[in-house]
């Protein structure tokens, strides 16, 4: 297509486009335009837009081709055509210089009344026409007569929000709206007290934590071009029902879910059915078995496990005395192997694991506390050992006088400071897999905290962190 027929077309669509704003112009000054009126009127001049920014850009195309900077005279008029001089006539202008600004924005020279398109305008518009915004041919019949806003968040008392958040309502200051119509930024800080009188009114649209403004206000625009829209509150509808999708496949909850079956698709491929189970060797602790499955691929494994204990689960105790020192214990594991552990323990039958951290450590050690959290649980050895460790941490752990007499194994024990537990896990003499995983634990999810109260001497040095969802960003 060359540039003499681009230039047609454009001037062709142009001169559509001024007909249909004089006539509406015409209209809306000798009736009142219904709501699904003004909104195909908006949709009409936004195809109007749409299609001569096109025309544009592929006009810019021809007409630069073969030419150097140095050539270009940018008062040179492109394209020229009278109007007519009525044009616009109907319309209820405040002042002279709004409508010498409106004619401006239409590319139409105020004195002459011409359409005129100079080089230096073809530049600055050939990426996007501007176009005119409806509510100023209609007669001051606005497009959305009742004000929208959105309610972007609020601001409360604590030190640690610096912006818009979306917690607890009681606390909070100020809400923060912005006008959907306005400048993106150009938000009021409305006070508690006065939010209501603000919202009456008016339609408010309420921001979700993983949908910010800006983007509320485009996907209000792509509404109000959705031609099953009849009227704005089923623009608004659709909006806020948008807000709520988006904000959804945004949230940590959703890509939780769509991570998990993700998951679950990939162990459907390995999922054995269960035949049947068999008993190897039945001994005081440890009992052996044979588990047979039948794979999705047709063919037959076995399995063997190992049931320790009658199968209970287990605890390890992260002990810390008073003095910030560390319970490690010792015991005859492997021959000629020196291990260090942290005190653990078999969960008896439906005993509590914090009761039964107290218990191991007391059995062991002799220390009690009453200040222990859960921080972590793992399978010891999954493919051969289905049961669970659970991961502990004890503050202000205190020597009782009394031993436990009862204990059925040998064990001794060392205070130990911080730097020395590292060495130990540096020099390997602790060792142990789940003891490993207790202290990576330790250092990665349970922070400072060291509290000291007067009265009691009790101290509590850790406490556990707050873990954050990877998923939420």
């Amino acid at each position: 297509m060359n540039y003499e027929v681009i230039k047609s077309e454009f001037i062709k669509l142009k001169k559509e486009e001024l007909e249909y704003i004089d006539k509406i112009a015409k209209i809306s000054n000798n009736k009142i335009l219904s709501e699904y009126e003004k909104l195909e009127i908006y949709r009409t001049l936004n195809n109007y837009k749409v299609k001569l920014s096109e025309n544009l850009k592929e006009l810019f195309k021809e007409f630069i081709k073969d030419k150097k900077s140095k050539d270009l005279n940018y008062e040179e008029i492109i394209i020229e055509f009278d109007i007519d001089k009525n044009f616009l006539s109907s319309v209820k202008f405040d002042y002279e210089r709004q409508k010498q600004r409106i004619l401006g924005k239409l590319g139409i020279d105020y004195k002459t009344l011409n359409f005129v398109l100079t080089l230096h305008d073809f530049l600055y518009i050939r990426e996007g026409y501007i176009g005119i915004d409806s509510d100023v041919i209609q007669n001051e019949q606005k497009l959305i007569e009742k004000p929208i806003y959105i309610f972007c968040g609020i601001y409360d008392g604590r030190e640690d929000c610096y912006g818009p958040c979306f917690g607890d309502e009681e606390g909070y200051l100020y809400g923060i709206y912005e006008d959907i119509c306005g400048k993106y930024g150009d938000k009021k800080e409305i006070p508690k007290k006065g939010i209501s009188e603000f919202e009456k009114n008016k339609i408010i649209i309420h921001s979700k934590r993983y949908v910010y403004s800006h983007e509320i206000k485009k996907i209000f625009k792509e509404e109000l071009l959705n031609t099953k829209n009849k009227t704005i509150n089923d623009c608004v509808k659709e909006t806020k029902n948008r807000i709520e999708e988006l904000s959804y496949v945004r949230s940590p909850e959703y890509k939780e879910k769509v991570l998990l079956d993700r998951i679950n698709e990939l162990y459907k491929t390995v999922k054995g059915e269960f035949i049947q189970k068999e008993i190897l060797y039945s001994g005081n602790f440890l009992d052996i078995l044979k588990e047979t499955y039948k794979l999705p691929n047709e063919t037959t494994v076995q399995k063997e496990k190992i049931v320790k204990n009658n199968g209970k689960n287990s605890v390890i105790v992260i002990s810390i005395t008073q003095d910030k020192e560390y319970i490690i214990t010792f015991q005859n594991r492997i021959k000629d192997k020196i291990i260090a552990e942290f005190p653990s323990g078999y969960i008896e039958n439906n005993e509590d694991i914090i009761e039964a951290a107290k218990r191991e450590l007391k059995e062991e050690t002799g220390y009690i506390t009453d200040d222990l959290f859960i921080v972590d649980e793992a399978y010891t050895s999954p493919g051969i050992d289905n049961s669970i460790t659970y991961i502990v941490v004890a503050n202000n752990c205190i020597k009782l006088e009394e031993k436990n007499v009862n204990s059925t194994e040998f064990i001794s024990y060392g205070l130990f400071k911080e730097n020395e537990l590292e060495y130990l896990i540096n020099k390997n003499i602790m060792n142990g897999a789940m003891n490993k995983l207790a202290y990576y634990n330790l250092i990665n999810n349970v922070a400072d905290c060291n509290v000291v109260y007067v009265k009691s001497n009790k101290h509590v040095y850790k406490k556990q962190k707050q873990k954050t969802n990877p998923l939420d960003n």
